[in-house]
């Protein structure tokens, strides 16, 4: 990078250390930016974007982003919103006439939150195990969930969910009269001069595009490298849609959050209602907040507020992070597939906020009150955890793998890394019923589908 300041400079050495200890520089890695005060302090690429021909990862390398194409899609419809076109208070039926919300009411801010009950398609029972490569129209999308009962009432609950985003996407095409792509390229990506960011159409050639890779596992143990690569499975991007097929670099989705700072876009007052937590309205948890506004997660680090989003498809993984009051946002990409983008926020924030490792005060609990803990979990889309207990020991499987120390009757953390968190709500006569995973720029809840075990 040219014109560094020295302190930049020495950041920029520390932040490639960071690099060297976590990713194999032979490998399919990563591309990194970071930007502070309005400057863009660091952009590099770390690895391999062609494994045959040895291709490096440079900051102009294109992935494909995934989930992080969400706030995109919801800046779409803020921006459609600012033209008089919509409101978020609109049921979707006023802008998808035939959709059959089972009797609901289901407005574009439920999709925009992920609070509709509508279910994530991508999590239904026999989808991966299905032709995944076939290219659909909106109408088969729509046809994989329209017809299914909703998982809860609108507004009660909070869960992640594809499907409303690919609605999003066939809103901002019925109002616009453009593909969704297009309208994205046009009002965003163009206008903020990122000009190697695009939506992924099925089977394009692509300039400096990373090929997408996954590690051969070994065999011995689910998860375990045997130190290889392959071509991960390829996933249409008609179904990852507006929920998920959009690709860009390091450099342009910095361009993106200086942009984003300084209100280019949307302004200062949209954005901040994009970052409102979201409320629900419904059911026993009425009134209940969530970490999630329109098309954003919202989090907390080490005594510090971030917001952003995490992205994953078939071979590519990437993590947006922005600290607000810190004037910090660190933007990682990878062309691995389940690579921990997310994780490697982390120590670059830790290293650059300065910031201390948490310190938890334990708790010594009795075996009644561990016991109310343990138990089967699992959330509306497939994700599991397991809570046991042995010789006196807590340990979480499954979405979590740890050893648990308590620090509150309704809370553990991690034993090796303070950082994640399982806070438990809701006791019943068998235990808590709910527990919420709290990780870096990232939290899960699942409920309770078993008794206490262990």
């Amino acid at each position: 990078m040219s014109d560094q300041t020295p302190s930049e400079s020495v950041v920029n050495a520390e932040i490639d250390a960071i690099m060297r200890a976590r990713i194999e520089p032979d490998g399919p890695d990563v591309a990194v930016a970071v930007t502070r005060d309005g400057r863009l302090i660091h952009c590099q690429g770390y690895g391999m974007a062609q494994l045959e021909w040895r291709q490096p990862i440079t900051p102009d390398t294109v992935f494909g982003i995934g989930s992080l194409s969400k706030p995109f899609t919801a800046t779409a419809i803020l921006l459609l919103q600012a033209e008089g076109k919509l409101q978020l208070d609109d049921p979707i039926t006023a802008h998808l006439p035939d959709y059959d919300t089972h009797g609901q009411t289901i407005t574009l801010a439920h999709l925009l939150t992920h609070t509709s009950g509508i279910p994530n398609f991508v999590t239904l029972p026999g989808f991966w195990e299905g032709n995944v490569a076939r290219d659909a129209t909106h109408a088969e999308i729509r046809a994989r969930f329209e017809g299914l009962e909703l998982d809860f009432a609108p507004g009660e609950r909070y869960s992640y969910s594809n499907s409303a985003y690919c609605l999003l996407g066939m809103v901002i095409e019925r109002l616009s009269g453009l593909s969704y792509g297009a309208f994205i390229r046009q009002r965003i990506f163009e206008p903020l001069g990122m000009t190697s960011s695009r939506y992924l159409e099925p089977h394009a050639v692509v300039a400096r595009r990373a090929e997408a890779y996954a590690a051969i596992e070994s065999g011995d143990e689910p998860g375990q490298k045997s130190g290889g690569y392959e071509r991960a499975l390829y996933m249409s991007t008609t179904l990852q849609y507006a929920a998920g097929a959009l690709a860009s670099t390091a450099a342009d989705l910095a361009r993106w959050d200086l942009a984003q700072r300084e209100g280019r876009l949307l302004d200062h007052a949209t954005l901040a209602e994009m970052l409102a937590p979201t409320h629900l309205t419904a059911g026993p948890r009425a009134g209940q907040t969530v970490g999630y506004g329109l098309g954003w997660g919202l989090w907390g680090y080490r005594g510090r507020a971030a917001h952003g989003h995490a992205g994953g498809v078939p071979g590519y993984t990437s993590s947006y992070v922005r600290f607000d009051a810190e004037d910090l946002a660190t933007i990682v990409l990878s062309n691995q597939h389940v690579f921990d983008s997310a994780g490697l926020a982390e120590p670059i924030a830790a290293l650059l906020l300065d910031l201390p490792t948490p310190r938890h005060t334990l708790v010594a609990l009795g075996a009644d009150a561990l016991g109310r803990m343990v138990g089967s979990y699992r959330s509306v889309h497939g994700d599991t955890l397991e809570i046991t207990l042995r010789d006196g020991a807590l340990r979480a499987s499954g979405e979590l793998n740890a050893e648990l120390i308590p620090i509150s009757e309704s809370a553990c953390v991690s034993a090796s890394d303070p950082d994640r968190e399982l806070r438990f709500a809701d006791a019943g006569p068998d235990g808590f019923e709910r527990v919420t995973g709290v990780v870096p720029f990232y939290w899960f809840e699942l409920t309770r589908t078993s008794g206490r075990a262990g």
